[in-house]
């Protein structure tokens, strides 16, 4: 079994590549997605956010008003560090969880792991090749405006959050430039899958 970390800036296009991989026959695991369930209403990360952030950040249903968690983690460094140290762990045990599971199904699977924050949570070393997904960064803007309807402020905070763009593709064994079209994405995505299928 062969684990690709697909990882890259806010908005840069990450999930995108994701499933480009997908159609090609990759299996997708999606930390976003994963972390959704994880703080589902009386799970143990939900249980642990309502401690920390207050039941402010609660909708009427009990579920996770994410935007009134993101205004609160984003507003102060030691609140963002507090919600990444109690979400990346489940995370990855999780990930843990589903790989092993795979392994046992196919054990020549290739696993791609949609991260967003892999090299800021110290996961460089549970994947066997990096793919940084980078972008312009007036495309990361309109890109994330689009698709998550944020604002230009909200972005640029979320960004300024993350290690910089240039120094996650220094660290990458493929680097995917997304501030073209689709296509292009596509192409590098395609030469880059038929290059990890050979190895």
């Amino acid at each position: 079994m062969m684990i690709i970390g697909v990882t890259g800036g806010f908005g840069t296009g990450k999930t995108t590549v994701a499933k480009i991989f997908k159609k090609r026959g990759a299996v997708v695991l999606d930390a976003d997605v994963i972390a959704r369930r994880l703080t589902e209403p009386k799970r143990i990360a939900w249980k642990k956010i309502r401690d920390y952030f207050g039941a402010g950040i609660l909708n009427k249903d009990e579920t996770i008003n994410r935007k009134a968690l993101a205004k609160k983690a984003f507003s102060d460094g030691k609140c963002l560090k507090k919600l990444c140290d109690i979400i990346h762990p489940l995370v990855y045990r999780e990930i843990e969880r589903q790989l092993k599971k795979i392994k046992k199904v196919n054990p020549d699977a290739i696993v791609v792991l949609d991260i967003p924050l892999l090299l800021e949570s110290g996961g460089r070393s549970k994947v066997d090749k990096l793919i940084v997904v980078s972008s312009k960064r007036d495309a990361q803007i309109k890109r994330a405006s689009k698709n998550l309807g944020f604002s230009r402020s909200q972005i640029l905070q979320r960004i300024k959050a993350q290690m910089p763009l240039r120094d996650k593709v220094r660290m990458a064994d493929f680097v995917i430039d997304n501030s073209g079209t689709l296509d292009s994405t596509k192409k590098q995505a395609i030469r880059i899958w038929k290059a990890l299928v050979r190895m």
